[in-house]
């Protein structure tokens, strides 16, 4: 936990997320994407956050307190029951996906001492009912991660370009080229916050050279690499976040509610 935002996370033991809970002062801050998906308890509703392909900027006019579940890459439309894409750069009540799913939910959440460990048990059953997590998403995710081509990756699955390409935008919310952008942008900001060089930050992560990753920071990220840098971060949450925290939030992400 980072004490100075009141940050707080854990790994799932049951199923491919992490449990995590922030305490949200009034102000403004930015959510960068990060490829995954969010289900987020404010106290009143719970919502779908992601998955994001630009910053977000959200203005929280209250003190706030969130408890949530990211998931991992591709997992979050088999809670959902429904494809990713149809969330991409969203943020969605449960009420608006399924009025009974989201009074089961809220009823569960609100009842939990915990509200945090509530979400992990909903959403691991409804993996479970799903058939849990269909084989080709983690190779899919370490592939497009480690700089796999699209047509190395479909060839290792089986697949055509196009059905891996139709599989990504059911899971990921886009396609496999766009997850491999967003997730080397934020390997990269770990690797600068961590105190990385800049050129070194580059090569690590495959870059042709610094210009092609400020391109890529620019777009995906809202910002120039050298805000990321361990000695001149942002001024914002994912400034002050923890190595394995999501995103920068205000709504959604992280409270000082224990999960």
């Amino acid at each position: 936990m980072n004490d100075a935002i009141g940050y707080r996370e854990r790994r799932s033991s049951r199923l491919p997320a992490t449990i995590w809970s922030r305490w949200c002062p009034p102000g403004a801050s930015t959510v960068r994407p990060d490829g995954c998906m969010d289900l987020i308890v404010d106290g009143s509703r719970i919502f779908v956050a992601g998955p994001d392909t630009v910053p977000q900027r959200h203005e929280t006019t209250e003190p706030t307190t969130l408890t949530a579940i990211r998931f991992a890459p591709g997992i979050a439309p088999l809670v959902l029951g429904v494809p990713a894409a149809q969330f991409r750069d969203r943020r969605v009540d449960v009420a608006d996906i399924s009025a009974a799913m989201a009074s089961g939910w809220e009823e569960f959440v609100a009842t939990s001492p915990t509200p945090g460990n509530a979400l992990e048990a909903l959403a691991a059953r409804a993996v479970a009912h799903a058939g849990g997590v269909p084989g080709w998403i983690p190779p899919t995710v370490t592939a497009v991660r480690t700089g796999a081509s699209v047509a190395d990756v479909a060839d290792r699955l089986g697949l055509s370009a196009r059905q891996l390409h139709r599989r990504c935008v059911d899971h990921f919310g886009y396609g496999p080229k766009m997850l491999q952008r967003i997730l080397r942008v934020d390997d990269a900001m770990r690797s600068l916050r961590a105190g990385t060089a800049l050129s070194d930050t580059a090569h690590r992560h495959g870059y042709a050279d610094y210009a092609h990753m400020f391109r890529d920071f620019r777009s995906v990220a809202g910002a120039a690499p050298t805000d990321f840098r361990a000695d001149g971060v942002l001024d914002d949450v994912s400034a002050g976040q923890a190595d394995g925290a999501h995103r920068s939030i205000g709504l959604p992400s992280g409270s000082s509610t224990t999960a």
